[in-house]
């Protein structure tokens, strides 16, 4: 007995090692000491905007100076960081996406067209499912960001077309929006799903001309599917994770967001979060059923080194491009299936909705609402209203997610109730044209991401670019929000654009502020995280040409993670 009990502490003792030592691997110390000097030092602090020389000691900001004085601080053995005329500035941070989303190409088929992709026609995303079967040929076959208006065909596959692809593996096609998706026969099967089906409320199953179920799947049909074949094995997840936090540290992000966790979400997100296995951050964003868990304990999430658990995530509406936003007025144009007046649909009603909100705001947990349409966002400011109304002295700054038809009235709303709106504002470069031409009409399309009046209002706002349905490049976000061009070049809404200083501080500081972390970063000041980017000149100045703006360096608490961080 007692050898067996010496060999279970032997074998108790290699396994603290064990894991001891993968945390150490996934986070190195920073250095005692670091100089980083000559270059432009833009704090984003309007107390000290721009400084010399910045040193930082064991990952924290302690002072700025010219860099003789910031030397005779520290030993000849400093780390010192030559900027070569460069610009040093806070890390970008997501203010809401789909982290690892964008690292699905690691696993599955890339269905994007341009600007983002080169996918011009369904027969070219039948041929990638098939030599992505042969490249894996067990398990779901996953395609992702597919957009039914920039294809030839002009329509989603149908059942029967990736059904010639396989018709005995799964395979799942993702709209662009992520609210809706396209299924074979197989998994249609596997989800239990019958021609006998009923629509949900918020969503609907397509059907062919003769009622037969088509595989297209919307919002609350296609959201318990998506996440049951996102479900993926650890392997593969972990090439999804890891692909995705080198993309974003190529980029110079260093905060990033998941928006709407699930329960296995968060159990797959818990071991990587609890040993630091990501090299940037991440604020996590449990759904309401995945809230509830938490509260009642039956689901846990250990933060770890760089983890955050963020607002609660609900949802009021769909997607302009999938035609399921929720509008006041009529859709431009409406696919011929579609009633003339056809206004799109929430995704609850506002008795549901607003059911939702006062109970976790009145449990002082910050709620993020996504709206997209301006009837979804009166129903979520309704929705507010009624809550502050029942819990008065909670403090809590609820978020509007999206937010892109936000009216005059709307955006005075978000002032007076203390909500801040979280613009999508990369629509006007994506679906720009498309916004004015199909979706909402030249009008509506002009002012969506009202950054102008926003700011005008004294109304703090972010920016972001909900991915994986559009690569999170900040640098684009600002440049997006400064110049209002589409995809074909054309001005969209010149009038709703903001300065360039504005919009950074919508990827840093205000950022910062909505995921509730702005005495950690987002400014470099003293006693702050050395949360940093390293930009080859000045995007302030340069902005114009935004994608010639290169990434020299990223640091997480002072670690240099970039180049470097988590290699393909």
């Amino acid at each position: 007995m007692k050898i067996w009990l010496g060999i279970v502490s032997v074998i108790a003792l290699l396994v603290v090692a064990a894991l001891a030592g993968l945390h150490r691997w996934f986070n190195p110390p920073s250095p005692a000491a670091q100089l980083f000097y000559n270059g432009t030092i833009m704090t984003m602090d309007p107390a000290q905007p721009e400084a010399p020389a910045m040193l930082v000691k064991r990952g924290e900001i302690v002072a700025f100076g010219d860099v003789d004085s910031l030397r005779d601080q520290v030993s000849r053995d400093a780390l010192q960081v030559d900027l070569e005329g460069g610009t040093l500035m806070p890390g970008f941070i997501e203010a809401h996406g789909h982290f690892p989303g964008e690292g699905l190409s690691a696993i599955a088929v890339d269905a994007n067209s341009p600007p983002i992709g080169d996918l011009y026609s369904i027969d070219t995303l039948l041929e990638r499912l098939k030599l992505l079967a042969q490249r894996r040929p067990e398990g779901t076959l996953l395609a992702y960001g597919f957009d039914d208006t920039t294809v030839g065909e002009q329509r989603y596959p149908t059942r029967e077309e990736l059904d010639s692809v396989s018709d005995k593996r799964p395979i799942m096609v993702m709209h662009i929006s992520g609210h809706l998706g396209v299924l074979n026969s197989a998994a249609l099967s596997l989800m239990g799903i019958e021609e006998t089906v009923q629509d949900p409320a918020g969503g609907f199953y397509g059907r062919d001309a003769e009622g037969r179920l088509n595989g297209l799947l919307a919002e609350t049909a296609f959201s318990s599917v998506r996440a049951r074949l996102l479900d993926l094995s650890a392997m593969d997840g972990w090439r999804v994770m890891r692909r995705a936090a080198q993309q974003y540290l190529s980029r110079g992000i260093t905060f990033a967001q998941n928006g709407l966790a699930d329960a296995a979400n968060i159990r797959a997100l818990g071991p990587v979060l609890r040993y630091g296995m990501l090299p940037l951050r991440l604020s996590v964003w449990p759904d309401a059923d995945a809230q509830e868990q938490i509260g009642s304990g039956r689901l846990s999430l250990t933060p770890g080194p760089r983890g955050y658990l963020g607002s609660v995530k609900l949802v009021s509406d769909g997607s302009l491009q999938g035609f399921t936003g929720f509008l006041s007025e009529p859709y431009f144009t409406v696919p011929e299936s579609y009633p003339e007046d056809y206004l799109g649909f929430p995704s609850l009603s506002l008795e549901a909705l607003s059911e939702q909100v006062a109970r976790f705001h009145c449990r002082d947990r910050q709620v993020a609402i996504h709206a997209n349409g301006d009837a979804a966002i009166t129903m979520s400011l309704d929705a507010v209203a009624a809550a502050r109304a029942q819990c008065p002295k909670i403090r809590q700054q609820p978020v509007l997610i999206h937010a892109q038809m936000a009216t005059a009235e709307q955006l005075q709303r978000m002032v007076a109730l203390d909500v801040i709106p979280s613009f999508f504002n990369v629509h006007v470069y994506y679906w720009g044209d498309r916004h004015r031409d199909i979706f909402l009409g030249p009008e509506r399309a002009a002012r969506i991401s009202p950054l102008a009046e926003a700011q005008q209002l004294g109304l703090p706002f972010t920016l972001h670019a909900d991915s994986p349905v559009v690569p999170f490049q900040p640098l684009q976000l600002v440049w997006n929000a400064v110049h209002r061009e589409t995809a074909s070049g054309e001005m969209l809404g010149a009038d709703q654009a903001i300065d360039v200083k504005r919009a950074l501080r919508a990827v840093t500081v205000d950022a910062a502020r909505q995921l509730g972390v702005a005495e950690e970063v987002g400014q470099l000041r003293p006693g702050m995280k050395a949360d940093l980017v390293w930009l080859d000149r000045d995007p302030r100045e340069f902005i114009a040409d935004w994608k010639a703006i290169q990434v020299r360096g990223v640091w997480v608490d002072g670690v240099r993670r970039f180049p470097g961080g988590m290699s393909e």
